[in-house]
C-alpha cells in the first residue's frame, strides 16, 4: 500500500515541475524509495532470525542441541543420519521442521552423555556455531551509508528533503506568479519552519531520530527565510538579516549541542549552505554568499567548542572552500581583490580555530594513551586547509601584480604553522598536531625559494600534504586522509607536467621544475615509508609502497631529462644522463641499506640493464666509450654499480641478485671491447683484422680469469659466485664464439704491416684464443651443469666451429698469396679455392675418421663418413665442371688417394656388444 502512496505523492510532485513526462519520474522515484526501505527491513528480520544471539535462535538452540545429542548417543540410527544431524547449522530454526521424520527428536529424554563422550561436544559445538568475521573498512563504511540512509527513519528524512527543495521552488515560483505581499509570503514559509521546529522539540524523547530530522529541515527552512528576504524582496536589510541569521545558526548549534545530535547540525547545515545554490540568480555578489557562508561556519565553530563532529567541520570546510573556488575560477576579476582576500583569511582563521577547538578539553597534564593520541585530529583540515588556502591564495597573487606575491604568501603561511608547531609542541596530547603543522611549515617555507624563481612549484606542495595526509591517516587508521593523499601525491605529479609545458625549458639550473620534481619525488617516498612502517593497514594497501617508490622514482627520472635536453649539449646529453642516474641509484641504495628499506633499493633493479643499453647504444653512436663525456660518465656509473651490489641486492631474490652481478660482468666486458676498438680501429682498411681484434682482448681476459678459484675468493665475486662463474663467464663464452664467426667471415686477415702468413698471423692468432678460452671453459664441470648437453654435444659445437676456421684460414690464404678477391663470390669461381676447399674437408675427414676409429667411437666415424659424402657431391656437382683443368684433377685424385688411405687406416669401429639377457629374468 505504502508504494503505491508514494507512486502517487512522487507523481503528484513531478506534475508540479509543469514538464513532460516529469511526473513520471517522480512517481517512479517515490516507489523506489519505498520498496528499498521494505527491502531494507525484510532483510533486517532476516538478519535477525539468523543471527545466532537474537531472540529466535536463541529458543532455537535447545531443540539443536537435542538433535545433536540425540545423533550422537543413538544407537540405532544409519551413519547417514548420524552425520546428517550434526550438519545442521545453529541458526537453522526452519530446517529442524524440514527433517525427515525418521531423524526427529524421540519423545523420551535422551539419556545421559557418559563422562567419556563429553569431549566429543566441544567439536560439535565448534561446527554448530558460525564463523566470525570481522568486518572490513569497506563494509564499515557502506554500514554507516547504509545506517544513516535506511536506519529507521528513511521516510522522515526524504520527506524533509523534498518539502525543503519544495519550498525553495514554491519561493521561486511564486515570486514569478503569484500576486501575494512578499511579507505574506514568507512569513508562511516561516511559520511551516517554526511549526516543524516546535513539533521536532516536542518529540525529542520520545522518538528522537525522527525529532532530529524535523528540527534540522526547520533550521534549514529558516535559513532559505531568511536568505530570500533579503538577497531576493529587500524586506530585511544586511544588519537585521545577518542578525536572524545569526540567531538560526546559535539555535540549531543549541539545539544539536543539547540533544547530543550530530544528524541535526549536519542537517541544518546543508540546508544552510544549499539555500544559496537552489534560489540563486546568477547575478554573482560574492560579497553577500560569503558574508553568508560566514556566518554558517561561526555556527560550526560555536557546535565544536563542545562537540568533535568530524562530518559537520567537513561539510563547512567542504562548501565553503568549494564554492568561493568555483566563483573564483569563473568570476573573480581583480576588482574583488580586497574583498576575496579578506573572507580568505576569515575562513582560514575560522577553519584553523574549529581545528584546535577539541584541544581546549585537553589538559596540560592529561596522560593520552597512546592509541588515542590524535584520535580528534581532523586531518582533512589540518592538511587540507593550508592546502586549499594556499592553492586560492595563489590565484589571488597574479604574477603581472605581485611579482613575488606567492613566495610572501608562502612565506607567510609557512611563519603561521611555525607558530602553531611552536605551540602545539608544548602540550603532549597535541603531539600530531606538532608534527603535521612543522611538516606543513616545512614544505611551506621550502616552496618560498621556487615560488619567487618560477610560479609552477605549487604541485610540489600537493604531494607533500599528501604525504602528511597518509602518514595521519595511518597514525589514526582512517581510510579518508590516506585516500586523499595518495590522490594529491599522483595529482602533483600531472600538474607538475601541465606547469612544465605551459612555461616550457628551464633555462638556469637552479629552476621551479627541478626543485618541484625533487620535492615531489620527497612527498612520495615519504608516503611510501609511511605505508612501510605501518603496523596496521586494509589487505592489500601494502601494495602502495612500492607504487608510491615507483611514482617518485618516476617524477625524478622526468625533472632529470628535462633539465638534462634543456641544459646540456646534445652530444653530451646521454652521458649526463646516465651519471644523474648513477648518482640517483646511489643515493637510493645508501638510503635503503641505511633505513634498513628493501623496496627503496630494488629500483635500482634497473641500473645494471641500463648501462647495457649504453654500452650498445655507444657502438653505434660513440666513436669510443671515453668520447662525449664518457670518460667521466662511466667511472661514475661503475662506483655506482659496485655501491649497489655492496648496499642492497642481498635484499634481493637470488634470480635477480645474480642477473645483477652477470649484468655488470658483461658491461664491463663490453666496455672493455668498445675501448679496445677504438684504439684499433684506424689502424687499417675496413676488412683489416686490426679492428676485430680490439674487440677481443677484453672478454678473452675476463673468461680466462672468472673460473680461477684466487679471483672468485675476492668481492663482489665471493658474493655470489655462480653468477660470475658459470653464468656469466658462459655468456662470454658465447659472445667470444659469435665474435670468432663474424670475424672469421668478415675479415681478409690483413694486419698491415705485418705480413700475412697463415696461423700465424694476428687474426687467426685471435680466433686461436678465442676457441681456446672457450674450450677451456665448456671442460669446465660447472660449466657442463650449466649446459644441461652431454659433453659430447658441446665438443661437436667447437669442433665444426673449428673447421669453420680452417675453411676460412684457407680462404685468406689464397686472396692473399693467390690474389683471389675476398668475396664469396670469387671464392665460388675460383678453381684453386674449390679445390683447397675439397682437399682440406677430405683431409678433416680422414683426421676425424682415423681418430674415432682408434678410439672405437661409431659417432664421429659417422660424422667423418658424412663429410666425405659431401666431399663427393661437391665433386660431381662443383668440380667435374672444369675437369680439364689442372685443379680439377689435383681435386679428383687428391680426394680419390685420400679416400683410400681413409679405408686402409680408419675402418668402421665395430659396434658395441648389446648387453646379454640371458638369466635377467
Amino acid at each position: 500500500m505504502w508504494a503505491w502512496v508514494a507512486l502517487l505523492v512522487g507523481g503528484a510532485f513531478g506534475a508540479a515541475s509543469g514538464s513532460d513526462g516529469v511526473w513520471l519520474l517522480g512517481g517512479l522515484t517515490g516507489w523506489l524509495l519505498v520498496r528499498l526501505v521494505q527491502a531494507q527491513r525484510r532483510i533486517g528480520a532476516l538478519e535477525r532470525r539468523l543471527d545466532p544471539t537474537g531472540p529466535v535462535a536463541a529458543q532455537a538452540q535447545p531443540e539443536v542441541a537435542a538433535q545433536a545429542t540425540s545423533a550422537t548417543v543413538a544407537p540405532d540410527r544409519s551413519p547417514a543420519e548420524t552425520s546428517y544431524a550434526t550438519a545442521l547449522p545453529a541458526h537453522a530454526d526452519t530446517a529442524a521442521a524440514a527433517l525427515p521424520s525418521e531423524t526427529a527428536v524421540p519423545e523420551e529424554p535422551p539419556a545421559p552423555l557418559p563422562h567419556s563422550a563429553a569431549p566429543a561436544a566441544a567439536p560439535m559445538a565448534a561446527t554448530l556455531e558460525p564463523a566470525a568475521r570481522a568486518p572490513g573498512a569497506l563494509d564499515a563504511a557502506l554500514a554507516t551509508v547504509r545506517g544513516w540512509l535506511f536506519g529507521g527513519n528513511t521516510i522522515v528524512k526524504a520527506g524533509v528533503a523534498i518539502l525543503f527543495i519544495g519550498l525553495a521552488f514554491l519561493a521561486r515560483y511564486a515570486s514569478e506568479h503569484v500576486q501575494v505581499p512578499p511579507e505574506l509570503r514568507l512569513a508562511g514559509v516561516g511559520a511551516v519552519a517554526l511549526v516543524l521546529l516546535v513539533l521536532g522539540w516536542r518529540l525529542r524523547h520520545l522518538r528522537a531520530g525522527y525529532a532530529q530530522v524535523l528540527q534540522g529541515g526547520a533550521v534549514a527552512v529558516l535559513y532559505l527565510t531568511v536568505f530570500v528576504a533579503w538577497r531576493w524582496y529587500t524586506v530585511l536589510g544586511p544588519g537585521p538579516a545577518f542578525a536572524f541569521m545569526v540567531v538560526v545558526a546559535a539555535a540549531a548549534a543549541a539545539l544539536a549541542v543539547l540533544q547530543n545530535a550530530p544528524s541535526l547540525a549536519v542537517i541544518g547545515a546543508l540546508g544552510g549552505f544549499m539555500v544559496p545554490l537552489l534560489v540563486s540568480t546568477g547575478s554573482g555578489n560574492v560579497i553577500v554568499l560569503l558574508s553568508y557562508y560566514l556566518v554558517l561556519d561561526l555556527g560550526i565553530a560555536a557546535v565544536a567548542w563542545w562537540r568533535t563532529w568530524r562530518v559537520l567541520n567537513a561539510v563547512g570546510f567542504v562548501f565553503t572552500f568549494g564554492v568561493a573556488g568555483a566563483w573564483g575560477a569563473q568570476h573573480y576579476t581583480p576588482q574583488a581583490y580586497v574583498s576575496s582576500q579578506l573572507f580568505l583569511l576569515a575562513f582560514f582563521v575560522l577553519f584553523l580555530t574549529v581545528l584546535l577547538m577539541p584541544a581546549r578539553r585537553l589538559q596540560d597534564g592529561d596522560v593520552v594513551p597512546m592509541e588515542r593520541v590524535g584520535r580528534w585530529v581532523n586531518g582533512s583540515l589540518l592538511f587540507g586547509l593550508p592546502t586549499v588556502v594556499f592553492g586560492l591564495q595563489m590565484g589571488l597573487m597574479e604574477p603581472a601584480r605581485w611579482p613575488y606575491g606567492r613566495a610572501l604568501s608562502a612565506l607567510a603561511l609557512g611563519a603561521v604553522y611555525v607558530g602553531l608547531a611552536a605551540w602545539a609542541r608544548r602540550r603532549a596530547a597535541l603531539r600530531l598536531v606538532f608534527e603535521g603543522a612543522l611538516g606543513i611549515a616545512a614544505v611551506l617555507l621550502t616552496l618560498t625559494i621556487p615560488l619567487a624563481l618560477d610560479a609552477r612549484s605549487t604541485a610540489a606542495a600537493w604531494a607533500l600534504e599528501g604525504a602528511g595526509l597518509v602518514w595521519l591517516g595511518l597514525r589514526q587508521q582512517r581510510l579518508l586522509p590516506r585516500a586523499l593523499g595518495y590522490l594529491l601525491i599522483v595529482v602533483g605529479g600531472f600538474a607538475l607536467l601541465h606547469g612544465h609545458e605551459r612555461a616550457g625549458a628551464p633555462q638556469t639550473w637552479l629552476n621551479a621544475t627541478l626543485l618541484s620534481g625533487l620535492l615531489g619525488t620527497i612527498g612520495a617516498l615519504l608516503a611510501a615509508r609511511a605505508v612501510q612502517r605501518a603496523d596496521q593497514r586494509l589487505p592489500g594497501e601494502a601494495v602502495a609502497e612500492p607504487l608510491l617508490i615507483g611514482w617518485g622514482s618516476l617524477t625524478l627520472a622526468a625533472v632529470q631529462l628535462v633539465q638534462v635536453d634543456a641544459l646540456v649539449p646534445s652530444r653530451l646529453q646521454l652521458s649526463a644522463y646516465q651519471a644523474a642516474l648513477a648518482l640517483t641509484l646511489t643515493a637510493y641504495a645508501a638510503a635503503a641499506a641505511r633505513l634498513a628499506w628493501p623496496n627503496l633499493g630494488r629500483v635500482a633493479v634497473g641500473h645494471a640493464p641500463w648501462l647495457l643499453l649504453v654500452v650498445g647504444a655507444g657502438t653505434v653512436w660513440r666513436p669510443s666509450p671515453w668520447a662525449d663525456g664518457g670518460a667521466w660518465a662511466w667511472p661514475l656509473a661503475l662506483l655506482a654499480h659496485a655501491a649497489i651490489l655492496r648496499l642492497v641486492t642481498a635484499d634481493w631474490s637470488p634470480r635477480v641478485a645474480s642477473a645483477t652481478h652477470a649484468l655488470g660482468v658483461w658491461v664491463l666486458a663490453a666496455l672493455g671491447a668498445l675501448a679496445g676498438r677504438a684504439v684499433t680501429r684506424d689502424w687499417g682498411d675496413s676488412d683489416s683484422a686490426w679492428r676485430w681484434l680490439g674487440l677481443l682482448a677484453a672478454p678473452a681476459a675476463l673468461l680466462l680469469a672468472l673460473p680461477r678459484p684466487s679471483l672468485l675468493a675476492r668481492w663482489p665475486l665471493r658474493a655470489l659466485p655462480a653468477a660470475y662463474h658459470p653464468l656469466a663467464s658462459g655468456v662470454l663464452a658465447l659472445a667470444l664464439l659469435l665474435w670468432m664467426l663474424l670475424a672469421n667471415a668478415a675479415s681478409n686477415g690483413s694486419a698491415q704491416p705485418l705480413p700475412h702468413l697463415p696461423l700465424l698471423n694476428p687474426l687467426d692468432l685471435g680466433i686461436a684464443l678465442a676457441l681456446f678460452a672457450a674450450w677451456s671453459w665448456v671442460r669446465d664441470a660447472q660449466a657442463q651443469r650449466l649446459l644441461s648437453v652431454p659433453p659430447s654435444t658441446a665438443w661437436a659445437g667447437l669442433g665444426l666451429l673449428g673447421f669453420a676456421w680452417l675453411n676460412g684460414m684457407l680462404i685468406r690464404a689464397f686472396h692473399h698469396w693467390g690474389e683471389v678477391p675476398y668475396r664469396l663470390s670469387a671464392w665460388s669461381n675460383s678453381l684453386a679455392v674449390q679445390t683447397g676447399l675439397t682437399l682440406l674437408w677430405t683431409s678433416t675427414a680422414l683426421a676425424l675418421m682415423w681418430w674415432a676409429a682408434r678410439r672405437a667411437q661409431r659417432l664421429p666415424w659417422m660424422a667423418g663418413a658424412a663429410l666425405l659424402g659431401v666431399v663427393v657431391f661437391k665433386l660431381v656437382l662443383v668440380d667435374l665442371s672444369g675437369s680439364g683443368t689442372v685443379t680439377r684433377i689435383v681435386s679428383f685424385i687428391g680426394v680419390g688417394a685420400l679416400m683410400l688411405v681413409i679405408g686402409w687406416v680408419a675402418p668402421l669401429p665395430a659396434a658395441k656388444a648389446e648387453p646379454s639377457q640371458e638369466g635377467s629374468s
